[in-house]
């Protein structure tokens, strides 16, 4: 009895393994072109859970352009990499890489391609629309975006609208109009997508922005250098809320370094802004109805043509805060070299941070705190608030705990803003370096709270 209510068991064991792990034990492998002679019939002769394997070579025509996943759950993956695997569109026009417009997943798998010479209205390299696929180890370059939008051309290397997508470990450089754009449905209340990331990227060499984040799309950048791109590095504009850019290095960028405009909200924090040239904001601006909250970040040797070398707030209702950050070495042309405010019906607040030996050709090198509301406590600034013309007044400008000492850069003339050891700015300034990038931190000392500086 005991026997046959064994085999009756195994008999079910058997059939539950069978529906549980029969699609993976049976996930097969095409090979391109050795089993299809191209990358879409690769993808069409798939099912989920299959791989399509992609030869080294350089692919072109039909077949091997505006290939689409049709919604399955593959992985679509190059033999040796992005270097030796290129899907060239030859410049055609309304041709590029790759579609996903069929509800794609996380376990639609792009892994591994050189996508080149795409020319679309909206991305040149890769469109997304309602689809939600991971994008890795792919180099997007040299692709053209047609459509005027997004104060110029379109998106020339990635577009996502009402994405999900994952982009990882991606190269977007040397394409005509933007890097990279997010977009929601400005129509929608709320966005019911979950957020979008770009990870361990470079966004470079694009003639338009790096990264365009508009209409309500939540995304996260992280790990990612942002460089030399036409515009700015990074806008977030049109009601764009959940913008988290945290461990990125935003250099270079012709437009300045970050951009919130038109009611959007965004977290900056950990990152290196440096070198960037704008108009307002060399390094970050803030138009009137926006808000972002910076923290840990270094912002330096930043140019304006007019005002905010480093930073430039511009608020009519929105906040601005300003935490842990170095600011050092920015230059403004008329006003603000390190910071520019100009405060209505909201608030600027700088704590913990250092201020110093930035430049304007007009007046107020260090802060111009033009408005209502400003609040700057427990900093170092170069010059103190006399180096502002305008006295605290304990309600419309509160000026708090601050000191004006040399903050003791290691060597700021090689980037290098760690403090030394007997720095009286110990509590302020940005945090320890991150991922091997020379970030402002106590030299051989343990941080110590603004209250316990105050004692010593």
């Amino acid at each position: 009895m005991m026997g046959k209510i064994c085999r009756w068991c195994m008999y079910i064991m058997t059939v539950v393994a069978w529906f549980w792990l029969g699609p993976l034990t049976f996930a097969a492998m095409i090979h391109v072109p050795a089993d299809q002679p191209t990358i879409q019939s690769g993808i069409d002769a798939a099912e989920n859970g299959d791989t399509v394997l992609v030869s080294d070579g350089i692919y072109t025509g039909a077949g091997n352009v505006n290939i689409s996943f049709s919604g399955k759950q593959i992985t679509v993956k190059s033999r040796s990499g992005a270097d030796a695997t290129i899907i060239d569109c030859e410049e055609t026009p309304n041709t590029r890489g790759f579609t996903f417009e069929s509800k794609e997943t996380h376990t639609s798998v792009l892994d591994g391609f050189t996508i080149r010479n795409g020319v679309h209205d909206l991305g040149g390299g890769i469109y997304c629309h309602t689809a939600s696929p991971t994008i890795q180890n792919c180099i997007i370059t040299q692709n053209r975006g047609t459509a005027t939008r997004f104060r110029g051309q379109s998106a020339g290397g990635v577009y996502g609208t009402d994405t999900n997508v994952h982009i990882t470990d991606c190269t977007v450089t040397q394409n005509r109009g933007c890097g990279v754009v997010f977009e929601g449905e400005r129509a929608w209340t709320f966005n019911t997508f979950r957020s979008t990331t770009l990870a361990n990227c470079t966004i470079s060499e694009n003639t338009d922005s790096g990264v365009i984040c508009q209409d309500l799309a939540p995304v996260t950048i992280k790990d990612c250098t942002v460089l030399q791109n036409g515009e700015r590095g990074i806008m977030c504009t049109f009601f764009t809320r959940g913008i988290s850019i945290t461990h990125c290095r935003i250099e270079q960028n012709t437009g300045g370094g970050i951009e919130c405009s038109e009611e959007s909200f965004a977290k900056i924090e950990d990152c290196i802004i440096k070198q960037n040239r704008a108009v307002h904001g060399g390094g970050i601006y803030c138009s009137p109805t926006s808000e972002i909250e910076v923290s840990g970040c270094i912002i330096a040797q930043n140019t304006a043509t007019e005002t905010g070398g480093g930073i430039d707030v511009i608020s009519t209702r929105g906040l601005a805060t300003i935490t842990h950050c170095t600011i050092t070495q920015n230059t403004a042309h008329d006003r603000g070299g390190g910071i520019s405010t100009f405060i209505e019906f909201s608030q600027f607040t700088l704590t913990n941070s250092i201020v110093w030996d930035n430049h304007s050709h007009g007046k107020h090198p260090e802060i111009s705190p033009g408005g209502r509301q400003v609040i700057i406590k427990s900093c170092d600034i170069r010059g103190g608030f006399a180096g502002m013309d305008r006295e605290p007044d304990d309600e419309w400008f509160i000026y708090e705990n601050n000191i004006d000492a040399d903050p003791r850069f290691i060597n700021p003339d090689n980037g290098d803003y760690r403090l030394e050891s007997n720095s009286p700015a110990a509590s302020m300034g940005a945090r320890p370096p991150l991922g091997g990038i020379t970030a402002v931190t106590h030299k051989e000392k343990r941080l110590v709270t603004w209250g316990e500086l105050k004692i010593k």
